[in-house]
């Protein structure tokens, strides 16, 4: 696989408006949900048993934010090489399936992490392998799906990710006491999904362009043009770093996004942790759970088999009424949502909010992605615009790993404020989110 400095010429516009496409283009989302969905109570679960228990927060959100800090350039950074990848594999197709097997390896590490410098490793090459697939498989969506259909495209997604929790909660809840088994589940499901996206774009070989040294001839001549050569190539390459900024819809569409996924972090990180330190006994229709983590996994259940349903329902509005409109009511509906159960410690209560909430998560995922993709300043650059947007996920995680500190203080102050503060803060990013959609121009 070559990257070069030039930009190559897309592969074939392969584009089939079926179910059966959009399915098999969506798949590595379906699998990296299932991943993310597990790990994010898995991990957790699993540091209870390794790090002191009046601190599991602030060590679970150093964990986050190191695993954050390399996830807010990764996806830029690889969507940016394949924009420019020569492989007669295609652009995409080669980091997807790279990516796929470094993080099937990852996996398989972390399910064998015994000791917590062991989890923070383990994070950290699991997050830079996800990277090297996500950043360029995020654009395949402008790539191949014109404009008009990206709301479909865009729920269809959306209702893969939740599916995707549904089947991970399942594993979750069979499994929970074979961790090792979850991780090589996980594994393999990324690597078949993987292969079914790769077959389902089919990219083409591009033509390669002349290299450098096959341009110039000639000693000192030679040197000098490859010099300033490498000069403007840098200096185009800080331009494009740059240029998507310059759109005040992309920042305005970073911007809120960066608020949702904060608020929707806050919950998912620290979930396991709430419910074993302030709810404590949970029952389902009338049966004691075995533990916090299946707990959260019934939760999560829940909220993916709403937000699967709404995901669609979401995707087809998104196309009809606007993008924007979508995810206003959506993240209301979170907003909403999260305030009696920021104050009510019970799980009965939790139980009735789960379905709510996720028919409003699953909403906003299926108008984000077409809204992302209507706005991109620069469509030859997707694939890198699309991974600095991604960054709009991976920095809240940074902040979000702080918050674990955070609840330890407040909780050390009286029992369970720590987590009322931080739900609080979760449930008014959704709200910020929502209203701030609104200065987008460059969609409906």
């Amino acid at each position: 696989m070559k990257v070069q400095d030039t930009m190559p010429p897309a592969g074939p516009a392969l584009f089939h408006d079926r179910l059966s496409w959009y399915l098999g283009i969506s798949a590595y989302w379906f699998a990296t949900s299932f991943k993310w969905f597990l790990l994010f109570f898995l991990l957790p679960y699993q540091l209870l048993g390794i790090v002191p228990g009046g601190e599991k927060n602030s060590y679970w959100g150093l964990v986050v934010a190191v695993g954050a800090v390399e996830a807010m350039v990764g996806p830029a950074l690889f969507g940016y090489m394949s924009d420019r990848c020569r492989s007669r594999f295609g652009r995409r197709s080669p980091f997807i399936a790279i990516g796929a097997a470094l993080t099937a390896l990852a996996l398989l590490f972390l399910g064998s992490a015994g000791q917590f410098w062991m989890v923070v490793l383990g994070y950290l090459f699991l997050q830079i392998s996800d990277d090297v697939a996500t950043g360029p498989y995020a654009a395949l969506v402008p790539d191949r799906v014109p404009e008009a259909n990206r709301g479909r495209a865009s729920g269809v997604m959306g209702f893969l990710q939740q599916v995707a929790q549904i089947a991970a909660a399942v594993v979750g809840l069979a499994l929970s006491q074979n961790i090792f088994l979850v991780y090589a589940i996980i594994a393999v499901i990324n690597l078949v999904c993987a292969v079914i996206v790769i077959l389902t774009v089919r990219e083409g070989q591009v033509e390669r362009p002349a290299s450098p040294s096959a341009r110039y001839a000639g000693g000192e001549e030679e040197s000098v043009a490859r010099r300033r050569g490498f000069l403007e190539r840098c200096a185009r390459g800080a331009r494009q770093w740059i240029s998507p900024w310059r759109s005040a819809d992309f920042r305005w569409v970073w911007f809120t996004r960066f608020l949702n996924a904060l608020g929707f972090y806050i919950i998912q990180f620290y979930l396991v942790y709430y419910l074993t330190d302030n709810v404590r006994e949970f029952r389902l229709l009338g049966r004691p759970l075995q533990d916090a983590f299946q707990a959260s996994v019934v939760l999560a259940l829940l909220i993916s088999l709403a937000g699967a349903v709404s995901a669609l329902v979401g995707g087809r509005l998104a196309d009809r009424i606007g993008r924007k409109r979508v995810v206003v009511y959506a993240g209301c509906l979170m907003f909403v949502t999260l305030i009696p159960f920021s104050l009510i410690p019970n799980y009965t209560v939790t139980l009735l909010l789960a379905p709510i909430f996720g028919a409003g998560y699953g909403a906003y995922l299926s108008a984000t992605w077409a809204l992302a993709a209507d706005i991109l300043p620069n469509p030859e650059d997707a694939a890198k615009d699309m991974g600095i947007w991604q960054m709009s996920v991976a920095t809240p995680q940074v902040l979000t790993g702080f918050v674990g500190g955070l609840i330890d203080l407040g909780n050390r102050i009286q029992p369970g404020r720590g987590y009322t503060l931080a739900f609080f803060l979760a449930s008014f990013a959704f709200l910020a989110g929502a209203l701030m959609i609104r200065r987008v121009k460059g969609s409906t």
